[in-house]
């Protein structure tokens, strides 16, 4: 039951980064726009970082049921310890590194970093499953 509900949760985590790989290959402007806005304000904080840490979990949990668990346990770990670290700090530092690479990343690089994104999204599903 626990399996089977962290393998939905991490297939959803899996389409959400598909999801944005697509953005930046489709709309390079609004994933730009969307980057500066991390850290934002504390809706914007949340709901990236919650759902992360969740994901992160259901990893954990998924993990010995993988095709690689060790490789699924520790960047669920890694989600969780990141997600934490970034909610401890002052918002105002995580908006800003934000807005700081969304400044520096020109538009052309949002579509190149679609492909590997998209490929990372489909590398999880399939270890995953």
């Amino acid at each position: 039951m626990i399996g089977t509900a962290a393998l939905l949760v991490v297939l959803t985590g899996a389409a959400w980064l598909a999801l944005v790989a697509l953005v930046c290959l489709a709309r390079p402007h609004r994933a730009r726009e969307g980057l500066a806005s991390m850290g934002s304000n504390w809706r914007w904080q949340l709901g990236e970082h919650v759902p992360r840490a969740i994901v992160g979990l259901a990893m954990v949990l998924r993990a010995p049921l993988a095709k690689a668990p060790h490789l699924l346990e520790i960047g669920g770990w890694f989600l969780v310890a990141s997600s934490i670290l970034i909610l401890a700090v002052p918002m105002r530092w995580h908006n800003r590194y934000a807005v700081w690479w969304a400044e520096r990343i020109p538009l052309a690089a949002y579509r190149l970093l679609a492909l590997p994104t998209l490929a990372m999204a489909v590398l999880l599903a399939y270890i995953t499953l």
